[in-house]
């Protein structure tokens, strides 16, 4: 989990890196003149040309950067414009250009990203704004910063033209400087229709000029603009979704071909039983399995081994019925040790009846030999009690000997846990990976990439799901499955089957592992009392009460539990004019080369 978390940090700080975004520093060229023509349409559309004339010198570039603002916090409240952009040249030559917005701009980015320029160039561009004129007391106006005061360069001269489509301008006046300047720059009422405006110095980087103009109430409409969507909301318009849509297709088309292909097991297709060097055919979807009951485990399979041909995992309580199973065959007893006060909670006492150098060569298979290593570890005795946040790392040993032991016996042909893990891990990193890129999409307010990433973080939670379903047996393994679960329907169903019963001595001891497996154990006794079968004391537990079949497996189910918790618990680990200056009113932003 912490490497998980240390890898989602890690792709979020990558994503910083890949999104696109502007870089302002100090640059080694200069704007030699920034022109702007704007002319108020009849419409209350405002049409604008801007003419930035720029030397690179000797310093090689690809192009410049204009940032136009579309939101603005007026006085506290929020106003918007619609920019339109109609071209862009450069040189008088259509110019390459891309249009990104972020952070409450549009951005026009020029030039050519494999080839580089310098010295003289002259850039155009002309767009439409909507929602950039208001009223103040009896009079319309247009209040508009020019440049922008986000140039990082020094703009040499600036200057600009307003006209309206009739007569009816009063008042002019022009403020150049730093945000908030009031300094004045040249202003002139041509005529009651157009005006002009210029500096009187240069403008020092993040300096910019700011004009205002006034005209009759009335003259043309004054429009808003629509506030822009919000991302999200953009996110899921109908065409922003065919991304969406494409990579959910796709990715879950994926996911079906790899199940289709790796996930299915393998089956004895038309054959009652096969061997083990049989590979058998990939099981067809939907194919019926007849199940006939066993008398008995298919193949002497141990309880673990039957619970992870059922399941795909080794579970707790497969280690569990292990231990049953052990003590069962003589290789440990089970002592309960009383609680020592009125709220205490039972004990109990594992003690190893055969040491480790008497346990060769006695069938032993490889995880229940590393469990009763691990259990009495430079010890005859141990307390249940004892285990507990202490053996947790023991039992994922015992559990990845029992994977072990499941694929060197070809009920596999891959751990389970491996395929799982596999899976698990290509799906977290899915669900990273469209969260970096949803997160990119949003920092370069792109909803193709915003909906790509939304349908990669989908895909990979179903790519999560679905790992449980990887893992595949081989034939011989599906073979054992289908045979284990008709011993399942005879444990299920044993007055059923009596008979058997009568005819083994020590039946029960031999089913209760198995029972205990299947989560069959109080069914399983209180079949044995329906039947009459009242099995003798068992020699490898002993109880604080006298031996009965229902208080026998009470006491077991009990133990099973305890058991359980105690082995899987891992150690607890200890937020007139509006008034006006340089940088205000509408217009504004700025600029870079790149």
């Amino acid at each position: 989990m912490k490497r998980l978390i240390l890898l989602f940090v890690s792709l979020v700080l990558l994503s910083f890196f890949i999104v696109p975004h502007p870089v302002h520093a100090a640059e080694d060229w200069v704007i030699e003149n920034f022109n702007s023509d704007i002319a108020v349409q009849s419409t209350g559309i405002v049409h604008v040309t801007e003419t930035i004339s720029v030397d690179f010198r000797d310093t090689p570039k690809h192009g410049i950067y204009r940032d136009i603002p579309y939101e603005y916090d007026s006085n506290g409240t929020q106003k918007y414009t619609e920019i339109t952009i109609q071209k862009v040249l450069q040189n008088n030559e259509p110019a390459n250009y891309t249009i990104s917005q972020n952070d409450g701009y549009d951005e026009i980015k020029i030039g050519d990203s494999n080839r580089t320029i310098t010295g003289r160039n002259i850039y155009i561009i002309s767009y439409t704004a909507k929602g950039i004129l208001q009223n103040v007391g009896t009079s319309d106006e247009l209040y508009w910063n020019v440049t922008g005061n986000n140039w990082e360069v020094t703009i040499q001269k600036a200057e600009a033209e307003v006209s309206l489509p009739k007569n009816g301008m009063t008042r002019v006046i022009c403020y150049q400087g730093d945000t908030g300047s009031t300094d004045t720059c040249q202003s002139n009422l041509n005529s009651s229709q157009s005006a002009s405006f210029a500096t009187t110095t240069f403008l020092s980087p993040e300096q910019g000029m700011t004009i205002a103009a006034d005209w009759i109430h009335g003259l043309v409409p004054l429009l808003t603009a629509t506030p822009p969507k919000p991302y999200w909301q953009r996110l899921f318009e109908p065409l922003s979704l065919t991304p969406l849509i494409l990579v959910l297709v796709v990715g879950l088309g994926a996911i079906g071909v790899l199940w289709y292909r790796n996930g299915r097991d393998f089956w004895f297709a038309g054959t009652l039983f096969g061997t083990k060097d049989q590979k058998g055919k990939a099981k067809p979807i939907g194919a019926h399995e007849t199940i006939s009951v066993e008398f008995t485990p298919p193949e002497k399979l141990r309880p673990a081994e039957i619970g992870v041909l059922m399941d795909e995992r080794a579970d707790t309580r497969d280690v569990t019925s292990t231990i049953i199973d052990l003590a069962t065959h003589g290789y440990l007893t089970i002592t309960e040790v009383p609680k020592k006060w009125v709220f205490g909670k039972v004990d109990y006492l594992l003690t190893q009846t055969k040491p480790k150098a008497s346990r060769k060569n006695v069938g032993l298979l490889g995880y229940e030999q590393l469990l009763l290593d691990k259990l009495f570890y430079k010890r005859r005795q141990v307390k249940l009690s004892s285990l507990k946040t202490t053996f947790y790392t023991d039992l994922k040993k015992v559990k990845q000997a029992l994977y072990d032991d499941v694929v060197a016996k070809g009920l596999f042909q891959v751990s389970p846990e491996e395929t799982r893990n596999k899976y698990i891990i290509g799906a977290v990193s899915m669900i990273l990976f469209g969260g970096v890129v949803l997160l990119g999409g949003y920092k370069a307010n792109v909803t193709l990439l915003g909906d790509s990433g939304i349908g990669l973080f989908f895909v990979g939670i179903v790519w999560l799901f679905m790992a449980r379903f990887m893992p595949s047996k081989t034939a011989y393994g599906r073979e054992c499955l289908r045979r284990s679960k008709g011993y399942y329907l005879f444990i299920n169903s044993a007055e059923k089957y009596r008979q058997q019963y009568f005819e083994k001595e020590n039946m029960f001891n031999e089913v209760l592992p198995y029972a205990i497996m299947f989560g069959l154990t109080k069914k399983f006794a209180k079949q044995m009392e329906n039947m009459g079968i009242e099995p003798s004391s068992t020699g490898w537990y002993a109880g604080s009460q006298p031996f009965a079949t229902g208080v026998f497996i009470s006491n077991i189910d009990a133990f099973s539990n305890s058991l359980s918790t105690a082995m899987a618990q891992a150690p607890s680990s200890s937020g007139g004019f509006s008034g006006g200056s340089s940088g205000g009113g509408f217009g504004g932003g700025g600029g870079g080369s790149w």
